[in-house]
């Protein structure tokens, strides 16, 4: 293929992205001598573009997921307009069932909040297949009122602490990488993906400044889930082989360790990196999936200081979510019963 497809741009709507995608597919198909439907995205390419025309929607919604149930569902990784955010972005669900015959045809969803809910087709921009057994993600992370999933499984302590340094030059590596087979699943889509990671990364990194001007010091402990995502005999793009840490016979944690302490003048300071070698590193961890574990020991000048600890974790979904134990969830609880009191008197 000569041409060079349009590249998804922010602030593009669902019909943008849509028209986007499938011009794209068009060109795909076009050079490998196939003609471009349905089945051929999805069994060939791994990718579903609703078309605009309903009729055709309905069709190929039935096609492709009209044997769901909550019994036996679908998981997918969706490109959607949710109801919370102003452009479309990236959610792993189930899709449970579909609903043609209402004035906006929907599927029916779950996520991991826990909760369900409709999915209107004309908010949908692409649908791929996901691997089974990959955690769900939860809808409004970035909200306020959002509250970590109970379904979350609770993290080995010695999963969070990296005991092998990621070095920046290989982090860098690590996004290119992965940006570079998104390309490949998702075409013009992949700046989606990398748009939306980079959102997940500049609010991990406002977390952890945050964290550091509240306390003399911070202990910052980073994991990446690292994996190969090099591709294969590629013809227009050669990058360097994948560090020797995503081998699969590799079994320790991936990451970085820092530290951070406030100023005076009410900046933060890192002891250990810069600040591009820990963004590259944190980008790692929007892409691949992860954990931040932050320890923060107060400015309180206390005898005996106590750090107070929080834990962000990504699942491999491109958002991050703040991760309670039982006791934290306890405590939440009350505190929600007793500012639901406070404020009905």
């Amino acid at each position: 293929m000569n041409d060079q497809p349009r590249l998804a741009e922010a602030g593009d709507d669902a019909v943008a992205l849509r028209e986007t995608s499938q011009n794209y597919l068009q060109m795909v198909a076009q050079s490998c001598g196939e003609e471009y439907d349905a089945p051929w995205a999805w069994n060939e390419f791994g990718l579903w573009i609703p078309p605009e025309d309903p009729s055709a929607a309905f069709e190929e919604v039935q096609w492709i997921f009209g044997d769901c149930s909550p019994e036996d569902p679908a998981t997918v990784e969706i490109l959607w307009k949710s109801w919370d955010e102003a452009t479309p972005a990236w959610y792993r669900m189930h899709i449970m069932e579909t609903y043609i015959d209402r004035p906006r045809p929907a599927l029916r969803g779950t996520w991991a909040n826990p909760g369900t809910g409709l999915v209107e087709l004309a908010d949908v921009v692409a649908v791929r297949p996901s691997i089974e057994g990959l955690p769900l993600s939860c809808t409004q992370t970035a909200s306020p009122t959002f509250r970590p999933s109970p379904l979350r499984p609770a993290a080995d302590p010695e999963d969070l602490l990296p005991e092998v340094t990621m070095t920046q030059a290989e982090a860098e590596l690590m996004i290119s990488l992965y940006l570079h087979l998104e390309s490949h699943r998702l075409g013009p889509l992949w700046t989606t993906i990398d748009a939306q990671a980079a959102a997940t990364r500049d609010r991990l990194l406002d977390i952890i400044n945050t964290a550091g001007a509240a306390g003399s010091r911070t202990d910052i402990n980073i994991t990446v889930a690292v994996r190969d995502t090099s591709v294969s005999q590629c013809p227009h793009h050669v990058f360097a082989p994948a560090p020797a840490f995503t081998d699969v016979d590799e079994t320790r944690t991936v990451g970085l360790h820092e530290v951070a302490h406030a100023h005076k003048d009410g900046t933060v300071g890192l002891e250990e990196h810069g600040r591009e070698y820990l963004r590259a590193v944190l980008t790692c961890v929007a892409l691949y999936g992860g954990s931040v574990h932050l320890a923060t020991v107060p400015l309180d000048g206390s005898a005996v200081p106590v750090a107070t600890e929080s834990l962000y974790r990504v699942h491999y979904d491109w958002r991050c979510e703040l991760v309670e134990d039982a006791e934290q969830r306890q405590i939440r609880h009350l505190n929600d019963m007793i500012t639901t009191r406070d404020g009905g008197r």
